[in-house]
């Protein structure tokens, strides 16, 4: 039985954390153009609306987060795969720089990976769990949101689905 719930724990997307407050949390708007900065590993700040013509794949995750983890060769499988059509984001929530740098290296992530913030949050609603993927289409619309990784190889057709419909309504 435990074994069980530790199984569902580690898959399920249970993991909960705390950004800054929810009270302003906006609300999940499919029709509202999403925009907002970012710090990446390297200290840039990069505002979303730079990635004209891409469908923006942003996915909030820890290295302490066991079902991020598990996700981290499929965003990198996607954008090789997609390289010219979507940007895969990795927003870290709450982790030691210097610690997500080394982890980034070590997996040879080939996709940007930043810092979250509360705005960011804010404005794409997140819930604070992880993990947490948004797809925001070319015209920077929310198409999906995804809480948590039920069965990964699910996750990954869901996932490819969602991309190949944003592709398709941007173009």
């Amino acid at each position: 039985m435990i074994l069980l719930i530790a199984f569902a724990l580690l898959f399920s997307g249970c993991i909960k954390i705390e950004l800054g407050s929810n009270k302003d949390e906006e609300k999940f708007d499919p029709n509202r153009v999403i925009n907002f900065k970012f710090q990446t590993l390297d200290n840039k700040i990069i505002e979303t609306s730079s990635f004209e013509n891409k469908v923006l794949v942003v996915n909030f995750w820890a290295i302490s987060c066991k079902p991020c983890v598990a996700e981290i060769p499929y965003f990198i499988e996607l954008q090789e795969k997609y390289k010219d059509q979507i940007q895969v984001i990795g927003l870290n929530v709450g982790e030691e720089k210097n610690k997500v740098r080394e982890f980034v290296k070590k997996k040879k992530i080939n996709y940007i990976v930043g810092y979250s913030n509360d705005e960011v949050a804010r404005i794409l609603g997140f819930n604070n769990v992880l993990p947490t993927t948004f797809i925001i289409g070319k015209d920077k619309r929310i198409k999906s949101k995804m809480v948590g990784l039920s069965l990964f190889e699910n996750m990954k057709k869901i996932l490819e689905e969602k991309i190949n419909t944003a592709l398709k309504e941007s173009s």
